[in-house]
């Protein structure tokens, strides 16, 4: 009985308690959305993303140096950086639980080593005003551009007569 007790015990354990790495990679997607823009240009690292809205990768070690620049024709164009990040400490708890070593008897925390050297232990900071999570690997960013009105936007969106 024991020994059938073992053989659903530890497969259900070894799926609750992953390395970081392993359960939400070093990346998460990041939604931006632009508030009343839709044909507002969104570039992130120097590379057009979309128009309004735009899903992509980013690091998690770089949440806390996530910038985006959106441009709409005729106005001004605006970085928004986004400068916090959080630890995701039920990921670290996993990690050191589930995928610690031991060599010679000395526990070898190596799961916690390879979390930290992916950046997989962070997160975008949902404190900071504009972030908003969906789940551990989903973040929507939602981005006030004050650099061009809505009525200018509606003005440039229509076709000169």
């Amino acid at each position: 009985m024991k020994s059938r007790i073992n053989f659903f015990t530890v497969p259900i354990l070894l799926t609750l308690f992953r390395c970081a790495t392993i359960v939400g990679g070093s990346n998460y997607t990041a939604d931006v959305i632009v508030k009343d823009h839709p044909s507002a240009v969104i570039t992130y690292k120097d590379q057009v993303k979309g128009s309004g809205v735009a899903f992509f990768k980013a690091k998690r070690s770089e949440a806390n140096k996530f910038s985006v620049t959106v441009k709409e024709d005729g106005c001004k164009e605006q970085t928004i950086n986004f400068t916090t990040r959080s630890f995701r400490g039920g990921a670290f708890v996993g990690t050191v639980i589930g995928w610690t070593g031991l060599i010679s008897g000395i526990p070898i925390p190596w799961g916690v080593a390879l979390d930290l050297a992916t950046g997989a232990l962070w997160k975008p900071n949902e404190k900071e005003p504009g972030i908003m999570k969906v789940d551990y690997k989903h973040y929507v960013y939602t981005i006030n551009y004050t650099g061009c009105s809505a009525r200018d936007s509606i003005a440039n969106a229509l076709p000169i007569k």
